[in-house]
Parts: C-alpha cells; structure tokens; sequence
C-alpha cells in the first residue's frame, strides 16, 4: 500500500508553504486509497517547542488534513537513531570523529566518482556526483541524530513509500540514498514540489505578508478557500476550473498534474477564492461560522437580528474578519463623514427638507420590518416632492453610514431598525 507521510518540525508557527506540502500528500494519500502519516521533526532540543506541535496538530485537523495512524516524534526515537547507526558501524560504513573529548558518528561517502541516479516524480531523471558530498554527520555528539539520518531510519520504520516535499530538498535526495543503499533498505519514490515564491519572484516571507497558518485562521478563512487556493500553487488541472471542493480535490489530484514552474502567491486571489467558498456555504453553516468567529459583537444583538446582519454582508466579504468593516456602521453610528460630501448635503436646503419630512413619513411606519415597505415610502416621498428616488436615497445611505456604497439601502434600513435610522439622519442633519 502507498504510504506518504508529511513531517513538520516544531520549531515555529506552521508555515503556508508546509501547508500545501501536507496538502499534495493528503490528496494523493486520498486519490490512492493510501495512507497519510503526520511525523514530528523535534530532535532540535533548543528550538522545538511543545506549543508549537500543539498548533501544528489542531491547524492540520483545522483544514481537514487528518492523518490515518498515530503520529510518530522523533524525540521518542532516539535509540532507534543509535541502534541503526551501530549496523552502519558494524559494515565499516561509519566511523566516529572525536573533537574536544566528544564524538560524533560520520557516513563515509564515496571518494571516487559515483552517480547517484533517482526518478523523480516531478522534475524526471536526476543526478549527482556523490564524491562531492564529504562524510555527512549522521549522529552528533550528543546522540541525537540529524535531519538525513532520522529522516532514512524513520522512513523505512514507517513504511514510507512516496515521499512528497518542497524543491528545496532535492539536493538531501542522493544523500538519503546512499544511507538506503548502505542499510541494504529501498528508498521511496521522491517528488519535489515548486516552491512558493512572493510577488517579486523571491522566497515567500514576512514582508510579503503572513506566511503562518495561524494569522491566516485569525483572518477569518475558510479551510476551504485556504486548501483550494494552495492546491493551485504548482498543480492544475486541464481547463480553466479554479472552485474546487476538497472531494474534488482529492479526485482529481495527480503527481503528473504538479509543475515544475515555482508558484508565485498571489494574496487577491486567495481572498477571492475564499470569498466564493463563503458565499457556497449552506445558509445554516455561513450563520454559524461567523457568528462563532464573531461571537463577543454577536452576543450584543438578538439571534435573529445578528442572522440578519451576517447574510446582508455574506456576498459582501472575503473573510469573516471583513465583516467589522464591512458592517461597521451595524455596530456603531459613523464617527466621521467625508467632509465634501457632507458639506454638499448639508449646506442643500431643498434637499434637508426633504430630509426631515422623510423622518416625519417614517414616523408612521409600526416598524422597519419590511424593507420592501420602507422602500415604498421612501419612492412615494420622492415622487410626491417631484424629485427623483435617487435624490433621496444616496443622501439616506450616506448619513446612515458614512459611505457612498453599502448593501441594499432598504435592506440595510430594516436590518438596523427605525430608531436607529431616524437618530442617524437626525444627528446628521445636526452636523455642521
């Protein structure tokens, strides 16, 4: 059976670009009926921290990204490290190199020329010339082994058949054979991925923006809208289709189909993609997402009002954080108005009247429970005046919000009540 694993170390936030290189392994795992195994990379004694798996695990089973066998940590293995090295002791293949009274175990490399030849899944044939590599460390003074050697050991231990990980590890391939080679183990197939770059072509980092998982989380994305966008960095599919589920994912998902071309990150259309999966949510499902991303301003209005709120923004927002932008005139009246604008509306009497006589009309509605009433009376004022609805109604939702565009003015007015609408244009009409 195809086995695949993704093996994170816990020295750090999860990474976007570890993100979709857990990803590819799932969706191949899935495609294949195979098995997906998490292995945790902590023989890093300073670095590693207990938080930081804790963030790896809960944002992998976040996305959906859940793994088939209990996770294995390398920190739990390090006589397995010392027993396999010995073996290599025992055929001559390595030695220990004493500095300052300690000593560290080296892997002899060739010293002669010697290609080193692998199929990889993505680039095709490669190859190196192993005799330039030097001895490689493979314990250090301390017992603890390096990445290559609890990298092969773990490996074979786990039964790992194809290994998927970034471009940037395509140079540790020959090493990691010839450690195969020499413990008579068969390697993996190996794949490399495309690297993520930024905008400017360089290696994604900080100044291109978050490259954690967890600002992403905090943000107010969807696992959905994060995976299919990942899913798109460095694979593809024929056709221009770029929605994609996560079963679709999995279904379509072919090592053939991964490019060889780095992928470069592009933030507006993560937040797009993220927009359309917001707006494919079950009604019930958008409702109760937001509200739990948004649940101290939620607890201020009732379940009905606050359900009114969100699904007026639904269409409106690229993520669920948007929303106290997007809706802020819903939590508190604008604190500041453009100033040409207003003084525009202000300083146009005709125009106050009308005003003013809209709030005397409004009066007489029991309440703003039908924005389709509302609208009625605003539109039968407008005529009545002989002016035209516009006329009204861009001056009503600037007072209202401050903004020039918002959802449905009529909509909007419904949503947020009469009292609230009459204070509003009240206070306005009181500007100076």
């Amino acid at each position: 059976m195809i086995r695949v694993r993704f093996a994170p170390s816990p020295t750090g936030y999860l990474h976007i670009g570890g993100v979709r290189t857990a990803l590819f392994n799932f969706l191949y795992a899935r495609n294949q009926g195979a098995r997906f195994l998490l292995r945790i990379e902590d023989t890093d004694r300073e670095r590693s921290r207990a938080e930081f798996e804790e963030e790896i695990t809960s944002s992998l089973q976040w996305l959906g990204l859940v793994w088939d066998e209990p996770l294995v940590r390398q920190s739990e293995r390090l006589s397995r490290y010392r027993e396999a090295a010995a073996q290599l002791a025992e055929k001559g293949l390595a030695y220990e190199e004493k500095a300052e009274g300690e000593a560290a175990v080296k892997f002899k490399m060739p010293s002669s020329p010697r290609a080193v030849r692998f199929q990889d899944l993505v680039h095709g044939e490669v190859e190196f010339d192993a005799s330039l590599f030097g001895d490689l460390v493979i314990l250090k003074s301390d017992g603890t082994p390096t990445y290559h050697w609890a990298c092969v050991v773990d490996d074979h231990d786990m039964r790992i058949t194809h290994v998927i990980r970034g471009d940037d590890h395509l140079s540790n391939t020959p090493r990691q054979i010839l450690l195969f080679d020499a413990l008579g183990w068969q390697p993996p197939k190996y794949a490399h991925l495309p690297l993520i770059l930024g905008s400017d072509g360089t290696p994604l980092s900080k100044r291109h923006g978050a490259v954690s998982l967890a600002h992403y989380r905090q943000e107010g994305f969807l696992p959905a809208g994060l995976l299919n966008y990942l899913a798109l960095l460095g694979w593809g599919t024929e056709g221009n289709q770029e929605f994609y589920s996560l079963e679709e994912l999995i279904k379509k998902f072919s090592i053939k189909r991964i490019h060889k071309a780095n992928a470069r990150f592009n933030r507006d259309k993560l937040e797009w993609l993220n927009a359309q999966h917001i707006k494919k949510l079950p009604e019930a499902e958008y409702v109760e997402k937001v509200t739990a991303f948004h649940a101290k301003t939620a607890s201020r209005f009732s379940r009905e009002k606050w359900k009114q709120i969100v699904l007026l923004y639904r269409s409106r927002i690229k993520t669920f954080q948007d929303l106290l932008e997007q809706a802020s005139y819903c939590f508190s009246e604008a604190e500041s108005y453009e100033p040409e604008t207003q003084r525009s509306y202000l300083e146009n009497r005709p125009l106050k009247k009308h005003l003013e006589a809209w709030m005397e009309h409004t009066g007489g509605l029991p309440d703003f429970d039908s924005a389709e009433k509302i609208e009625a009376m605003t539109r039968d004022c407008a005529q009545g005046w002989g002016i035209e609805a516009k006329d009204l109604i861009h001056p009503l939702r600037f007072a209202l919000t401050g903004k020039a565009v918002s959802p449905g003015l009529f909509e909007l007015m419904s949503v947020l009540g009469k009292e609230i609408c009459l204070e509003r244009v009240r206070n306005f009409l009181k500007r100076k």
